[in-house]
């Protein structure tokens, strides 16, 4: 019987230990969910918000980088045409300017040579007359010692008048 007993004593007790350990293991899993379970999953959630908004901000990242580089490729093209049309102008300006300069010499050479033949047509006039008054004074020279005689005022001017006139006809043809 004591065989029995320890046999019915030993189930007995196998019951209880089973039955205590699930209750504890109950009683842990509760405790585990309530303190460790919840903080564990809120860490989990956590950590996924954490790489869902990396990735979101790393695809922000790439479209706006790629903005910019669209940005600065347009603001590149633009620079390049501001220069060529700088360039154009600059151009222009400075065939404008060679045009201009070239003009002006061509005026002023013009000027000059208008000048010099003015002043050539004065200085041939003022020679003519100056070999007319010469001529006069040796034709009155040449007359006086023909004719042995002094000529009057008027005789002399006539005499000059008429002289000038003869040169002045010939000097014409």
């Amino acid at each position: 019987m004591i065989n029995q007993l320890v046999v019915a004593n030993t189930g007995q007790s196998m019951l209880s230990t089973i039955l205590f350990v699930s209750v504890s293991f109950l009683v842990l899993l509760l405790a585990l969910k309530k303190f460790a379970w919840g903080p564990v999953v809120n860490m989990m959630q956590d950590r996924e918000n954490k790489i869902a908004s990396d990735i979101d901000n790393a695809e922000k990242s790439k479209i706006e980088a790629d903005k910019l580089e669209k940005q600065r490729l347009m603001e590149l093209k633009q620079s390049r045409t501001e220069a060529q049309n700088i360039i154009a102008q600059a151009k222009d300006t400075a065939e404008n300017n060679a045009h201009g300069i070239l003009l002006e010499a061509q005026e002023h050479a013009t000027r000059i040579k208008k000048q010099a033949q003015e002043d050539l047509r004065i200085e041939r006039e003022r020679m003519i007359d100056e070999a007319k008054k010469e001529v006069a004074d040796l034709s009155i020279e040449i007359a006086s010692k023909i004719l042995k005689k002094e000529l009057s005022a008027n005789t002399h001017q006539e005499l000059i008048q008429t002289s000038i006139e003869k040169l002045g006809v010939e000097d014409d043809e």
